[in-house]
């Protein structure tokens, strides 16, 4: 959830704490406590859709980053052996081509990461009889490459992931509408027939209907109390 909607949803479990504790009143008009079952099966979904969004990426991008050091490593210490080699053979284009700062490298996009780690590959194998003799073997190439496709691999999945996040928090969006419209168009209404049939249940109701900051402190502006028909 956002910030906002945090702070909304918990105005929405006041709300239904109200309600609960006031049951003997609220199933005496069966539009009422239609509405509040609706209500509170919004909540359930809402709590249940967020945990859902959250998931989509948890651990996703931690392994991305896990993947990213380690292709990192092995691209640099490959790129260390191919600049030495080019310096020894004059080559100034192999030189150029097999340089890598690693600081930038670290601090690429993950298609450049990729292409610059790929790149590297190529160039050790084309001169791999060659790097032998600068500790460059081919079991290091190969764990080279198979370090390139564990990268690749995660930056998909978590691209994956952040596609069904956004999908789930697309949802949780759509749950909040339909828990205001109830919430605003139905039980707010009806609330009004408590005023006078039971007042302590229509007073605590709308205390429940504030909604604060949760995390900043505003004094005297930290909520806002709506009336009754013109809530949050």
């Amino acid at each position: 959830m956002t910030g906002e909607q945090a702070n909304k949803f918990s105005m929405y479990s006041a709300t239904v704490n109200v309600l609960k504790a006031h049951l003997g009143s609220t199933t005496v008009i069966p539009a009422f406590a239609g509405a509040y079952e609706r209500f509170d099966d919004l909540l359930d979904e809402i709590g249940v859709k967020d945990k859902e969004r959250v998931s989509k990426t948890s651990g996703k991008v931690a392994a991305k980053d896990e993947a990213e050091d380690s292709m990192a490593m092995a691209t640099v210490i490959v790129s260390s052996g191919l600049v030495a080699l080019a310096k020894s053979k004059n080559n100034v284009q192999l030189k150029d081509a097999a340089h890598i700062m690693e600081s930038r490298f670290r601090h690429s996009r993950p298609t450049e990461q990729l292409n610059t780690a790929k790149l590297t590959y190529d160039l050790a194998v084309a001169n791999k009889e060659d790097l032998a003799q600068f500790g460059i073997t081919s079991a290091m190439l190969d764990d080279l490459k198979a370090r390139i496709a564990a990268y690749e691999t995660a930056v998909k999945e978590v691209s994956s992931g952040m596609a069904e996040r956004s999908g789930a928090r697309s949802a949780v969006s759509d749950l909040f509408v339909q828990a205001d419209e109830v919430l605003k168009d139905e039980l707010d209404r009806m609330m009004q027939i408590f005023r006078v049939t039971d007042p302590e249940f229509y007073n605590d109701y709308r205390s429940a209907r504030v909604i604060r900051d949760l995390g900043v402190r505003h004094g005297k502006n930290a909520a806002k109390t709506p009336a009754p028909g013109s809530p949050n």
